[in-house]
């Protein structure tokens, strides 16, 4: 079987329009129709039907089943390819969320740098959540990944090393700022600067507004912490952020949660379960667990 009829079926299933299809490809409509005519060979069965009298392409349930497994297919291709052009170009893409990045990757680096390894590392940074989602797809080798709760995915494997709870941050003006704790139901009428979706933080944030029973008025989102605490240091909102954040400043105020049973940033090395790691992957994988879980 070719796997490019695999595709070329693929963005038929998804566009119903043999032209459109042949456009995307740089290729005749003929060649479209003569892929799927193979795999409606190989399979022995009627992938589309043509309603003329509507101009409408027809997805028959042979066809929807085929475009399951044409899509896992394609996906695991995709995954091979990535993974190989890092062994051939002998990279090693880490996935680093930015707080991680700052807070834990220096001491690993050292290490790496020690070991003369760290010229082949690339990192690939993001939120948790986006970084979660390239790691499953091929885009980066490892990745050390925040969650509110233990990571549990059948595609991965998670090592946690690490967990610490989430602060609130206030401007040095704002008259919360006078506190040390704080519970959260006593920020029902603030104003909210968080992290874009992509970030943990926001599973754990909704949590805890859903306990507390109230809507949050967030006024802005950003994917830079530095960001995020310039607006705090402003007064513009406060924030709600894990423990690890490197705060140095003078115009915010940390506040520690007083609730009971809060949800906690936890911190893990993350790889696929279907990735057979090289030596050299190994061997990162190996330091930042002796570097990381001391």
């Amino acid at each position: 079987m070719n796997t490019k009829d695999l595709a070329y079926f693929d963005q038929l299933i998804k566009q119903k329009n043999f032209s459109k299809v042949a456009a995307s490809f740089g290729v005749t409509q003929p060649t479209i129709t003569m892929a799927v005519k193979r795999l409606e060979t190989e399979f022995n069965t009627k992938l589309f039907l043509r309603d003329r009298a509507h101009h409408e392409l027809i997805v028959t349930d042979s066809g929807q089943q085929l475009a399951a497994h044409a899509q896992s297919i394609l996906g695991e291709l995709d995954i091979a390819h990535q993974e190989l052009d890092h062994l051939t170009q002998q990279r090693i893409i880490l996935g680093l969320p930015p707080i991680i990045e700052n807070h834990y990757f220096p001491r690993v680096a050292a290490r790496l740098q020690e070991l003369g390894m760290l010229e082949n590392i690339q990192t690939l940074e993001g939120g948790s959540v986006w970084l979660r989602n390239a790691l499953r797809d091929g885009q980066a080798d490892i990745a050390l990944l925040g969650s509110a709760e233990p990571l549990s995915y059948q595609t991965l494997l998670a090592e946690e090393f690490d967990r610490k709870p989430f602060n609130i941050f206030v401007s040095a003006q704002h008259p919360l700022a006078k506190r040390k704790r704080i519970y959260f139901s006593e920020l029902k009428g603030e104003k909210f600067v968080l992290f874009t979706s992509s970030f943990v933080h926001n599973t754990a944030f909704n949590k805890l507004t859903r306990r507390n029973h109230f809507r949050p008025d967030v006024v802005f989102r950003a994917a830079d912490t530095h960001v995020i605490m310039n607006l705090v240091a402003e007064n513009v909102g406060v924030t709600f952020l894990t423990d690890i954040v490197d705060q140095h400043r003078d115009d915010v105020v940390r506040l520690e949660l007083l609730d009971d049973e809060q949800p906690a940033f936890i911190t893990s090395i993350v790889t696929r379960t279907s990735h057979v790691l090289t030596a050299t992957q190994q061997r990162v994988l190996k330091v930042l667990r002796e570097t990381l879980e001391e």
